[in-house]
């Protein structure tokens, strides 16, 4: 998970410990942004041999093609819900993880609200996600969630 997210006024920058840098730019249903890969929410992850995009339309796109060495060949057009409702399905049989587990599901998401939060910031925020708090940031801290009403005080 990115440990930095900056807003530079057209993306939002994440970085990781090891200099990879995940860019989110705008993209949306009226082709927003300058994206080699179709979809609602492509994202691209940059590091020093180039970079790769991916999005929700099935494809992957890389600056070179030794990045996609051992990718499969075909793709798969759109989100397809039901490889996900038969992933469940197999995993109730044989107890495996599904591919959408969790832990994968979870940190995908924190990932985006850091981002988000960052954006509406409109500076760069440091993350430590193990603790899974800003680093020095209280204004960011609590964005991340809202005041509780009685009885269900934090």
């Amino acid at each position: 998970m990115p440990i930095q997210y900056e807003y530079d006024g057209d993306s939002i920058i994440g970085r990781y410990q090891n200099g990879i840098k995940l860019v989110m730019r705008l993209s949306g249903f009226k082709g927003e942004g300058d994206w080699k890969v179709p979809g609602t929410c492509p994202v691209r992850f940059e590091g020093d041999e180039g970079w790769v995009e991916a999005a929700d339309h099935g494809s992957v796109v890389a600056s070179s093609k030794s990045l996609q060495d051992g990718q499969p060949a075909n793709s798969l057009y759109g989100t397809d819900p039901t490889k996900h409702v038969r992933d469940f399905l197999d995993c109730v049989k044989t107890r495996e993880k599904p591919a959408a587990n969790e832990d994968v599901t979870r940190r995908g998401h924190i990932a985006c609200h850091v981002a988000a939060i960052g954006w509406q910031l409109g500076r760069k925020v440091q993350f430590d996600p193990i603790s899974e708090t800003f680093i020095g940031d209280k204004e960011a801290d609590r964005m991340c969630s809202r005041s509780r009403r009685g009885p269900w005080h934090a």
